[in-house]
This record gives structure tokens, sequence and C-alpha cells, in this order.
């Protein structure tokens, strides 16, 4: 009993009490969750696309972010908040949080000072989306502008929010974006950018009672990943008449 008991804990603290890992071949981790929303069968391009994103919100934080400590800024302190603190407000939203600010408040900076803290934060977030769109671009096979620069958004930001959904499974959420921020992001990529039609209005209506629900944070993004993970494949692959399908087949990704 005691052996059961011990086992218990161990699996209650390894799922809830630290980060979430990449878990690059683990049934656990970022990349399963990141799998189980997209149509795509495992391959090392995909892998590899995941894998920047993943990069891009999860580096450790004592030296992920060259140059946020360089003067006038060398006092700032992430405190108790760890990683999370930067880069977990989602792919199309202003890069700043609560907790940024309270630890912003606590260095006593001139206005002037802050203000070219959050430009540093700015500039770096776009740095990184530059990234992204351009990995995910070469990934998909689409061009860097016009509607098809709206499906890489697009693509990426679901990778994106799936990620801050998954970090809901853990302790430490409080330095995450807000779930109905994060639906809300989820929906206008199904039907603003996707272009999914009746189609988006019928999984954003879904999404939508999600949102309005007077439940947790954990228990929204713990729903609206299930959701994802049941619909949205198929979605991708049916919307626009097959569409994304075709784009997919003729760059030679292999879907499961």
């Amino acid at each position: 009993m005691t052996k059961l008991y011990l086992t218990l804990l161990f699996v209650f603290m390894s799922t809830t009490l630290y980060p979430k890992s990449f878990g690059k071949g683990k049934p656990d981790g970022h990349e399963a969750d990141a799998y189980s929303v997209m149509p795509f069968a495992r391959s090392t391009a995909i892998t590899e696309w995941f894998e920047t994103i993943h990069k891009t919100i999860d580096f450790p934080y004592n030296t992920y972010f060259d140059g946020l400590r360089d003067a006038p800024h060398q006092n700032f302190s992430w405190g108790k908040y760890g990683h999370r603190l930067f880069f977990h407000w989602g792919f199309n939203t202003v890069p700043w949080s609560p907790q940024l600010q309270e630890m912003a408040d606590r260095c006593n900076w001139k206005p002037a000072t802050l203000n070219s803290f959050k430009e540093k934060i700015t500039k770096e977030q776009a740095r990184r989306n530059r990234l992204v769109m351009e990995k995910t671009a070469a990934t998909l096979g689409f061009a860097m502008g016009g509607k098809e620069r709206e499906y890489s958004n697009a693509f990426a930001s679901i990778i994106y929010n799936t990620h801050l959904l998954g970090d809901y499974s853990t302790t430490k959420t409080a330095m995450l974006q807000d779930v109905n921020t994060i639906i809300a992001d989820i929906q206008t990529s199904l039907f603003n950018k996707l272009q999914g039609g009746e189609k988006a209005k019928v999984l954003n209506s879904k999404l939508e009672r999600i949102k309005k629900g007077n439940k947790d944070g954990v228990t929204k993004a713990n729903e609206t990943l299930a959701l994802l993970q049941k619909e949205l494949p198929t979605f991708i692959l049916t919307i626009q008449d097959g569409y994304f399908k075709k784009q997919f087949s003729r760059h030679q990704l292999k879907l499961r």
C-alpha cells in the first residue's frame, strides 16, 4: 500500500508540480499535445517546427533573453515567477502581464526606463515571432505574404496556444495568459485566418460555450484542449473544400 501511495504521489508531482517539458517522443509533453491537435503524422520536419515554437516560449530563464538585464535594467529580477514570467502571453497578444508589471514596479524605474524595458520586450517577442513565422511557412509550404501569411499565423498561434493550454496542467499558472484570451485567439484563427466558414462557426460556438462557462482556468484549458484534439485535425483537412489537405500533400507532409 505504501509503495502504491508513493507511486501515485510521484505521478502527481511529475504532472503538476513541475514545468511541462517538450517531451520528444513521449506521451505527456508539449510535442504530444501539438501532434494531437494537428492532422500530421509524426515526422522530423513537423517535430522541428513544433520544437521551434516551444523554444520561443520555454528556455531557461537565466539564458533565454540576451540583453534583458543590460543597463539601465540591470536590477530587474524574475523573483518567484521563473521563466513563465516571459513569453507565456500568447503569439498575437501584447507582450506584457500583471506579474511582469509587478516585478517592474519593484525596480522603481523612471517612466523612460520602464518604456525602454517594454520596447526591449516587444522587440524580442517580434524577433521570436518572426522566426516562428518563417519556420511555419517553410514547413507547411506557405508564402510569407498575403493570405498565406495569415495561414502561417493561424497555425503558429494554434500550436503556441496549445502549449499554453498544456501548461495549465501544472502548478504556477498565474503567469499564463487568461484562458478566455487564448480561446478568443483560437477562434480568430479558425474563422478569420484559416477562413473556416460554417465549420469554423460550429467549432467556435463550442469554444464560446467553454469560454462563457463558470469554471476555473484549469478546467477550461483542459476542456479546450480536449475539444481541439477531437475536432481540429478533421476541421483543418476539410475546410475550404480540402485546400489544406491538398496543400500538405503537395509538400509531401504525411497525414494521419
